[in-house]
């Protein structure tokens, strides 16, 4: 994978492994969120984290609204700078996962579709969010968020934090509270391998919402559910790509996520 201004790599590829995987994250997810994975490597493919417009090293951009022109822009950053002969897996939670699927579509269309997609937090795209936070008011934005766990209490107290984040958490949350179908007919089914991911305690995606995205792909494995709330592929990094490893094993060429194996489950 050639310079990409949208992903950050978090590690390289080891073992004469070939294959790239592009993380798109949540809503107000930025390399912070991930630095973690970043220090362990879980598996040998190469991983780059894709960042929203007006964080990280785009902080100079104005943070889009559109999940549609998220990925617009991310599906020709892949196109420029991603090999043609490189097996890439788009992988994308909550929010991120909505950028995903549309990527996947739009790369689909221009003939270089991914070798798998991961659909991890959310919802399906007829289906609406539990919970709508991008109308409420500054206090009770920032009150939901904390519940959720996506935000830390020490924001609401830090103004010049609050006068910072607020306003790219609110773009995030109206792109992905605004991104939805009537129906899967809109389009033709995606022909990607996908594999669905949910958590065991996640109030934001139900298995059954995760599920329902089993009416927009042609082969799906899952839900699997992982332990953990909304932000389990942070604190369950070692499972997340255990699953991801386990069900596109072509991609790898040594499982080294696998060598500790966690608690989950398939329904």
């Amino acid at each position: 994978m050639t310079q990409s201004a949208m992903c950050i790599p978090l590690w390289p590829a080891r073992n004469g492994n070939t294959a790239h995987l592009v993380m798109c994250p949540f809503a107000g997810g930025s390399s912070s969120a991930f630095r973690h994975w970043q220090a362990e490597q879980l598996a040998d493919c190469a991983l780059s984290l894709v960042i929203w417009p007006g964080r990280d090293r785009l902080r100079h951009l104005e943070p889009l609204r559109s999940i549609t022109q998220l990925a617009a822009l991310l599906a020709n950053e892949l196109e420029a700078s991603v090999s043609p002969d490189t097996p890439l897996l788009l992988a994308g939670h909550s929010m991120g996962a909505q950028v995903a699927f549309e990527t996947c579509r739009l790369l689909e269309q221009r003939g270089h579709a991914p070798q798998g997609l991961i659909i991890s937090g959310c919802h399906a795209p007829h289906l609406h969010s539990e919970r709508q936070l991008s109308h409420r008011d500054d206090a009770d934005f920032i009150a939901e968020l904390i519940d959720i766990g996506g935000c830390s209490p020490e924001l609401r107290e830090n103004q010049e934090l609050m006068s910072l984040f607020l306003p790219l958490l609110r773009a995030d949350f109206d792109a992905t509270e605004s991104y939805h179908y009537d129906s899967p007919d809109v389009c033709p089914p995606l022909r990607t391998p996908a594999l669905l991911l949910c958590g065991s305690h996640d109030r934001e995606a139900s298995w059954q919402q995760v599920d329902a995205w089993r009416q927009w792909l042609s082969h799906v494995t899952g839900p699997v559910v992982i332990d953990g709330d909304h932000f389990y592929p942070i604190q369950q990094a070692r499972s997340f790509f255990t699953q991801i490893i386990r069900h596109f094993p072509q991609a790898f060429s040594a499982m080294t996520a696998l060598q500790k194996q966690p608690s989950t489950s398939e329904r």
